[in-house]
């Protein structure tokens, strides 16, 4: 019995369907029993907790390997973080050496008097 084109690449395409879908099926049924071994949250962060531990890793020894930038960038951040505080204290600082100065040029003024 002959078939019309037409009907055999019908009949291919519905093969290949019908194995697709099996594929499909067998690949959703894998993953339905990896998922009921480890559901996929404690995947997710299990590879958080992986990735954030060798992430701190890497920049500890990149730190380890470069201290002085490490030290001179935290240095920068707590400058930062504190530059109210540090400005309040260069001020009152500044203040007090320009009245010890004053002070110092009224001793000895009166010095070179006597």
């Amino acid at each position: 019995m002959m078939f019309d084109p037409a009907e055999t690449r019908l009949i291919e395409a519905r093969q290949l369907r019908d194995a697709a879908r099996a594929i499909v099926r067998t690949d959703l049924a894998t993953l339905q029993l990896s998922l009921a071994e480890r559901p996929l949250t404690e995947r997710v962060r299990d590879s958080a907790v992986t990735r954030a531990t060798g992430l701190a890793h890497s920049t500890l020894d990149l730190a380890m390997a470069s201290r002085g930038v490490f030290l001179l960038t935290l240095t920068a951040v707590a400058g930062w973080l504190f530059r109210k505080r540090l400005g309040a204290i260069a001020q009152a600082g500044w203040a007090a050496g320009i009245i010890r100065l004053a002070n110092w040029r009224a001793a000895r003024a009166q010095t070179k008097d006597l």
